[in-house]
């Protein structure tokens, strides 16, 4: 689910856990972000998406650090036919404010034995204010592109090679203290990655390495007096290095062995690491002193997925990650997936995650605000247990699932107004998943899902907060197999505990309806919160009216 998880930003919640607990890769790579994962839903484009991969509950043991909560896989087009794609589209708030968006794709399909793809996307949007003239979100300019390239080397085996450009410009209003601040973010992004890819009968090799930069700059000055307030620079560069072979070993046993090197680099102004030192100039000839953190991570996995007999799976994993700036952690899961028939099965899952501090926990040196070299990881283990079933054109699923969360970092007064990062607490996180689908008839569909989640501070036993206690929604959608489509939600979130704002409670209804006027031309015209709730703390900006038009040659 989508959460509000900072004043201003969209983030991601997967069983309770907030963005920070949970990875964002696109085909499986990670990128250059910002340090809080909070900001990078905003800023993938959406024109070459395929489709997104989800895995709920800890991944560590396949992919290390950041996987404590999930994953979230971002799966791009690939290049099976020529078409160019164009699409464009445009909504506007109740309160009058407006978004545009603009995309293109290109693919040349196989042409011999190369494919190519090219697109880009153009995203821009006005300013929407609250009470106090504050933003609800960043405004401005988002642009992406990007392109790859397929070589196919023979039936079995393929080169790839992708790229990619991404620059934010935005502007928000907010007030981090006593005084309203304009801020003005500059975010550039550069991505780039080769891989070789081989697939048998028998077995299965992958390898990859690729590079990502991103370059921050922000500034942030006195609203009312234009008076420079504050300003950061910030460089962050992932190399990474990475290789799995899948095998069959026999009848039983599929193995995978998996290994990644990747050396990090962060530079800012607003971290003191003891090392790296560098100039930077900012607004106005202004400078300041910033420092490097040089980080190594190494990892190697295992996993085995072995058939124990025709109604028994068992997946086992492991993973060793190690660093030069913390403690190494083993990763171990189990899973079990039992069936009991054709149509029933059942799934039980242990595992044990954990995430090493960013840079900001470990060497951040603001006025009020002090990161802590010494920091742990923070560790969980999980469990859950599902149990599915489909009969009739009717499908369930229910799934229980418990996290014990230790070592958690958060930001503790010290003196006055000052504040240090530090392992202070553990967390509970427990609930219950629940999904039903039902086929009434060939034209429609009813789709509905449940959660009950109980997330708690371990020691003060307090609820965490930006979460809530029961989320119900519920769909109908209609297709008529040729040209139209529409569909009607509504979504219930009781006992959303907002920070700041309190305990609330609240019913969002969106509908959407897509029509293929021909062969190339689709009209997509879509209401988001139909009856206008506004809630300033959620943040929750009121009815959202969009229209777009896909244009397919």
């Amino acid at each position: 689910m989508r959460t509000s998880a900072s004043p201003t930003r969209e983030g991601i919640s997967i069983r309770g856990f907030d963005s920070r607990f949970s990875m964002i890769l696109v085909d499986g790579k990670r990128v250059a972000s910002e340090i809080d994962q909070n900001y990078e839903l905003d800023r993938i484009s959406i024109a070459n998406i395929e489709r997104i991969e989800i895995v709920r509950g800890p991944a560590s043991s396949l992919y290390g650090t950041e996987a404590m909560g999930g994953v979230v896989n971002i799966i791009t087009c690939k290049s099976d036919k020529p078409s160019v794609v164009l699409d464009v589209g445009s909504g506007f708030y109740s309160g009058g404010d407006s978004r545009d968006r603009y995309a293109f794709q290109y693919n040349s399909g196989h042409q011999g034995k190369v494919s190519f793809t090219f697109s880009g996307s153009l995203v821009e949007n006005d300013a929407m204010f609250k009470s106090g003239a504050l933003t609800y979100a960043p405004y401005g300019s988002r642009k992406n592109w990007n392109t790859g390239v397929d070589y196919k080397l023979s039936d079995k085996e393929k080169l790839s090679f992708t790229a990619g450009y991404a620059k934010e410009d935005t502007y928000e209003f907010v007030k981090p203290g006593a005084v309203r601040v304009k801020a003005h973010d500059i975010v550039e992004r550069e991505d780039l990655a080769l891989a070789y890819e081989k697939k048998t009968e028998k077995q299965d090799v992958f390898l990859r390495y690729y590079h990502s930069v991103m370059d921050k700059s922000l500034d942030q000055n006195n609203a009312a007096t234009l008076g420079l307030v504050n300003w950061v620079r910030a460089k962050r560069t992932i190399d990474m290095y990475e290789g799995r072979v899948t095998q069959q070993a026999n009848a039983k046993h599929r193995l995978t062995f998996g290994a990644e090197y990747r050396p990090e680099t962060f530079r800012g102004t607003a971290v003191n690491t003891g090392e790296g030192y560098f100039t930077a100039t900012g607004p106005g000839g202004a400078t300041k002193t910033g420092s490097t953190a040089n980080l190594t991570y190494r990892a190697a996995y295992v996993q085995d997925e072995w058939q124990v007999s025709n109604k028994l799976l068992a997946v086992t994993s492991l993973r060793y990650d190690d660093s030069n700036k913390f403690e190494s952690n083993v990763s171990p899961k189990l899973g079990l997936t039992y069936k009991v028939n054709d149509t029933t099965r059942i799934k039980a899952n242990a595992a044990q995650g954990f995430r090493s501090p960013t840079p900001n926990q470990l060497y951040q040196s603001a006025s009020t605000q002090q990161g802590d070299p010494n920091l742990q990881s923070e560790t969980s283990r999980s469990y859950d247990l599902s149990f599915e079933k489909e009969w009739h054109k009717k499908a369930a699923k229910v799934t229980f699932f418990t996290n014990d969360v230790s070592n958690l970092i958060d930001l503790v007064t010290t003196t006055g107004t000052n504040k240090q990062y530090q392992n202070i607490s553990k967390a509970i996180i427990r609930g219950t998943e629940a999904e039903f689908t039902r086929m009434i008839s060939p034209t429609l569909d009813w789709t509905n899902s449940y959660t009950y989640l109980e997330a708690v501070n371990g020691v003060t036993q307090q609820r965490l907060p930006n979460r809530a206690r029961h989320m119900l929604t519920s769909g109908l959608t209609y297709h008529n197999n040729k040209d139209f489509t529409a569909s009607f939600q509504g979504q219930l979130l009781e006992s959303y505990l907002a920070s700041p704002g309190g305990e609330k409670s609240y019913v969002l209804w969106n509908l959407a309806m897509s029509k293929k006027l021909s062969s190339q031309y689709t009209v997509v015209l879509g209401v988001d919160n139909l009856f206008n709730k506004q809630d300033e703390d959620l943040p929750l900006m009121g009815t959202y009216v969009h229209a777009s038009l896909r244009c397919t040659f």
